[in-house]
């Protein structure tokens, strides 16, 4: 008898730690809710967690999602987490995870199918159904559900190009917002060089515009490539676009020392030079809203993605990150109840009004997610942000995509400092495509 009981007390607690407190697939329970601690954006996620315990609770629905916070600011570091969490059956049974970890989490069968979820959402009209699409989906099911979508932009410190419209005779024109006639690559090279200034720790830079691969897809379609594939599924990073693309950050790097290198932003990151005014321009997402419009003491304006001249269409990157739900867990149908309520209109407007996630996928809650931006020092380009979600490209995410990403990051730093030319560095950049492809990194 005694054996019995502690086998029960076992199974219990076994239970209990995979994010449930019984319930067994009954629907209801605890369920836990994996998350990264990034406080910026922290206010949203446990606002639009809230409001679905709110409304669960005013159905007569027996379950509280609770937040497993995981301390890390990295989405690798995170997947390495809740990849281990699920291996060992601990820790949150849904969560939140970058899009481009999906495709492995898939192949590696760790999340339930959310196809009915998904279905009875695209069927009320009252969502953006193409956000559905993407890597989350495989063989016609759907394994995860769109958080909302984040695209990039190019944010100016106003007051550094005022400042030096006063004291130079040679004015610089603040960048285009207009997504059909962006700023060039030239022009934005010219005014990175004017606008950087002082030695060492000091120095302040003119443009930070990350030369990842992630990246690469919208600065060659704004050069009249393709984003990073062809039409028949084949890399086309060696071509003249993405040489173009190169040559530029190339210049700025090495020549005109503009833009900060790998070991500049070792010590401070990017975002955190451009929030301190170290950084003039700066291109990123629209997930660093949330800083750039709460943390400066400047003036803030957003362009569109510079393009390599006049007559090309401005294209920006778009992210999507995606709720999961554990396909070991022991409570699946709570898990899906929790995720339906995340989903909702009332959570993603809790969430949308802390100006967090991205732009809504549920359509009655953009205006909202604008309305927040309109309420701050940026009320002036809210139109750029939006006219952007219109012109993305997405990220060809793969199962072999983050080990292609990491080699060719790692090979970035011999670029940089000269070890390599522009062109020799995109070269290996298409080699190491076809090597993921082929399995054989």
């Amino acid at each position: 008898m005694k054996k019995q009981l502690s086998m029960l007390a076992l199974a219990a607690a076994a239970l209990v730690s995979c994010g449930g407190s019984g319930g067994g697939d009954t629907g209801s329970g605890v369920v836990k809710f994996s998350i990264m601690n990034s406080n910026n954006e922290r206010p949203g996620w446990d606002a639009q967690i809230e409001k679905a315990n709110e409304l669960m609770k005013a159905d007569g629905i027996d379950i509280t999602i609770e937040k497993e916070v995981i301390k890390t600011d990295s989405w690798d570091e995170y997947y390495t987490k809740v990849a281990a969490n699920i291996a060992g059956r601990t820790g949150g049974t849904i969560g939140r995870i970058a899009e481009s970890h999906i495709p492995n989490m898939v192949q590696k069968g760790q999340l339930q199918d959310l196809t009915s979820i998904v279905d009875d959402l695209k069927s009320s009209d009252k969502y953006v159904n193409e956000s559905f699409e993407g890597v989350a989906k495989k063989d016609g099911k759907y394994y995860g559900l769109p958080s909302g979508t984040q695209h990039m932009v190019l944010y100016y410190n106003k007051d550094i190009i005022d400042s030096y419209n006063n004291s130079h005779s040679d004015k610089i024109e603040y960048p285009s917002g207009d997504w059909e006639h962006a700023s060039t690559f030239e022009e934005i090279a010219e005014t990175a060089k004017k606008l950087t200034s002082g030695e060492g720790a000091a120095k302040k830079f003119g443009l930070s515009a990350g030369p990842y691969l992630s990246y690469a897809g919208m600065y060659s379609k704004n050069s009249g490539g393709v984003n990073i594939f062809d039409e028949a599924g084949q890399p086309k990073i060696n071509t003249q676009p993405f040489y173009d693309v190169y040559s530029w950050f190339d210049k700025m790097l090495k020549v005109d020392k503009s833009m900060p290198n790998t070991s500049d932003t070792q010590v401070s990151t990017a975002i955190n030079r451009f929030l301190s005014g170290n950084i003039a321009m700066f291109v990123d997402g629209i997930w660093q809203l949330h800083e750039i419009v709460n943390y400066t003491e400047f003036n803030v304006g957003v362009a569109a993605i510079p393009v390599k001249a006049d007559g090309y269409s401005s294209y920006s990157t778009n992210f999507k990150d995606c709720f999961f739900a554990v396909k070991t867990s022991s409570h699946s149908k709570a898990d899906q109840t929790a995720l339906k309520y995340l989903m909702k209109a009332e959570s993603i407007k809790a969430l949308a009004e802390k100006s967090v996630g991205g732009f809504p996928i549920c359509k009655e809650v953009q205006e909202t997610y604008l309305d927040t931006l309109r309420e701050t020092k940026i009320v002036d380009y809210v139109d750029v942000i939006s006219n952007g979600k219109n012109k993305t490209v997405g990220v060809p995410y793969s199962t072999y995509y983050n080990q292609v990403d990491q080699r060719i990051n790692q090979k970035m730093s011999t670029w940089i400092t000269g070890g390599i030319t522009s062109n020799e560095f995109v070269d290996f950049m298409q080699e190491t495509m076809i090597k993921g492809m082929e399995g054989k990194l």
